[in-house]
């Protein structure tokens, strides 16, 4: 996976095709330009054969990065497949990109599943679902649109497990347009066994395997919707928690293409490269809880919805755009009239991420959230209409604020009932399989349901915030912009100028917010955790092939900040 132009860090190749393995190299700098001088003469004509199939695919590269030994293909990281194969399909796709209206609308559906405590029901998981069709005759799944992941993820035919079966599956032998291959784009050749991926989200994870085929979204008529070919993951596993609580079958991913395991594996990088006619945005409305409104939502794709805004939208630049996330510096975060002191030093960032349910707070500071955040309630009480203090984030030229309405569980929650999760995001809740969160809850926990105050009373009202507990580069002060910041917003995706808007989005809420101000608007289980978060945290790619009978495999393991290195 050549992916980085420069590794800051110990690397060493040592290659073994024939029975001569070259010498080691150390470098703390080294280029991709050396990387393909190692693999010049012999060793890249042999590899250039392997990928052709004109040689067996026996040949292998071990590399040491970080003193962790990985075995790799040869032929993995320089095989790309452009987006279109000829000037004649560019020009098709332009003329067919010019007469279509964009932006492309695709319509979300809220759903809300309940979580029960003591036979009552005490919060909802929520997650907002589109549809999609893949393949030639078309199959259709639905699926979560997530800024914090990279890859389009859907259960494989073949994934025999309880949460697989409890959804719709993609079958690549059914569709004429698909083709199975490796993480480096190459064709599986006969015989032999294709490369794997591990993908961990914040919250749950899934096991696959690569194919390529076509993805439309946005419609039945050539008019309302687009299709671009792309590589994506078939899930072989797929853990219990989140995915069998919701209807959605899988992962559609909208970040930065640094965070997939190669640019063919990012939608949006692959529609950019199209000849499509639209602009290079896509923007996210999500209508919040309010009754009624559980089919409101939508995703913009070619440009953004003017008509779901309330206010003009405000830009702030993407943060460290080469990690992949669309992440935003924050300088300082308000409770009330005071500013805390987590984000003084200047090192504060937040992922806008349309994947995850809840507000996400450092862990080092939960406490300080749930404690200016929480107040009494009262049984049956909504909480979102509490006396409680608005919370801001000052970003770049804009102050994003939120109020009880947006951030509060809207259901009280009875004295010792535990919600949420005292874990939250970590590199290792990616990593967990089938392993809930409460069963790890500390007893300390109970002031995630009560908020941290000291009263008595027989219900609280707590925010919906989760820890996130993620390591440097990417953290320690991490926040996660999830569903109750994007369901006051409007949120734009500027791909080209990596820039992200905000608007006061057209929601029933906010309408009736600005009225009540006087402004004018236009008319237009017991173990289940209700937190979920697709932001992307690891990726391990097993790239397996065949020798002399025996089956082998090399494992690269890597982090979310781990790839996108400094170019």
């Amino acid at each position: 996976l050549a992916q980085e132009s420069r590794i800051r860090r110990s690397f060493r190749y040592r290659s073994t095709v024939g029975s001569h393995p070259t010498s080691r190299l150390s470098a703390y700098y080294v280029s991709t330009e050396l990387v393909m001088s190692l693999l010049s003469g012999r060793h890249f004509i042999a590899a250039v054969l392997c990928g052709l199939a004109l040689l067996p695919c026996t040949s292998k590269a071990t590399y040491d990065v970080g003193g962790v030994e990985e075995e790799e293909d040869d032929t993995m990281s320089m095989l790309q497949r452009p987006a279109i194969a000829t000037p004649e399909a560019a020009a098709s796709a332009e003329a067919a990109g010019a007469s279509r209206t964009w932006p492309i609308l695709v319509p979300l559906q809220r759903e809300s599943v309940p979580l029960i405590r003591n036979g009552k029901t005490v919060a909802h998981k929520t997650s907002y679902a589109g549809a999609i069709s893949i393949g030639h005759p078309a199959q259709d799944f639905r699926v979560v649109f997530d800024t914090g992941s990279a890859h389009v993820v859907v259960p494989s035919a073949a994934c025999s497990s309880e949460t697989c079966l409890e959804h719709r599956s993609y079958n690549i032998s059914a569709s004429s347009s698909a083709h199975a291959i490796n993480v480096d784009g190459s064709q599986v050749p006969e015989g032999e066994l294709c490369d794997q991926v591990t993908i961990g989200y914040g919250t749950g994870k899934v096991t696959g395997e690569f194919a390529r085929d076509e993805v439309c979204l946005g419609g039945d008529s050539e008019e309302t919707r687009t299709c671009v070919e792309v590589s994506m993951v078939m899930a072989v596993e797929m853990t219990t928690q989140p995915f069998k609580s919701f209807n959605f079958d899988g992962i559609f991913g909208l970040s930065l293409d640094a965070l997939a395991v190669g640019p063919e594996f990012s939608f949006f990088n692959r529609l950019a490269g199209s000849g499509f006619g639209g602009e290079l945005q896509f923007g996210v409305f999500m209508a919040g809880p309010d009754a009624g409104q559980e089919h409101s939502s939508e995703i913009a794709l070619g440009g953004h919805n003017s008509k779901r805004l309330l206010s003009p939208l405000q830009w702030t630049p993407v943060a460290v755009k080469q990690m992949g996330y669309w992440q935003i510096d924050i300088k300082e975060v308000r409770i009330g009239n005071k500013t805390l002191d987590v984000c003084k030093d200047g090192s504060c960032r937040g992922v806008v991420d349309t994947g995850t349910s809840h507000f996400g707070v450092p862990g080092a500071s939960i406490d300080e959230f749930q404690s200016a955040l929480s107040t009494e309630g009262a049984e049956d009480e909504d909480c979102r209409f509490v006396d409680a203090p608005s919370m801001e984030l000052v970003l770049e030229g804009i102050t994003l604020s939120l109020g009880p309405r947006n951030y509060m569980r809207p259901l009280a929650i009875p004295a010792g009932v535990e919600v949420g999760s005292a874990r939250g995001v970590t590199v290792e809740s990616g990593s967990q399989v089938d392993q809930p969160a409460a069963s790890a809850t500390p007893s300390s926990n109970s002031d995630v349901a009560t908020g941290g105050t000291a009263s008595k009373a027989s219900h609280s009202c707590a925010p919906r915030i989760m820890p996130v507990n993620l390591p440097a580069p990417l953290g320690p002060n991490l926040f996660i912009l999830g569903e109750p910041l994007l369901s006051r917003y409007y949120t734009v995706y500027d791909w080209k100028q990596a820039q992200i808007g905000f608007g006061l989005a057209a929601t029933k809420a906010n309408k009736e917010a600005l009225i009540q101000a006087g402004q004018a608007v236009d008319s237009e289980d017991e173990h289940e955790e209700e937190i979920y978060s697709f932001m992307q945290v690891t990726v391990t790619v097993s790239v397996r092939y065949k020798q002399a009978g025996v089956v082998a495999r090399g494992r690269r393991t890597l982090t979310a900040p781990g790839l996108a290195l400094p170019m």
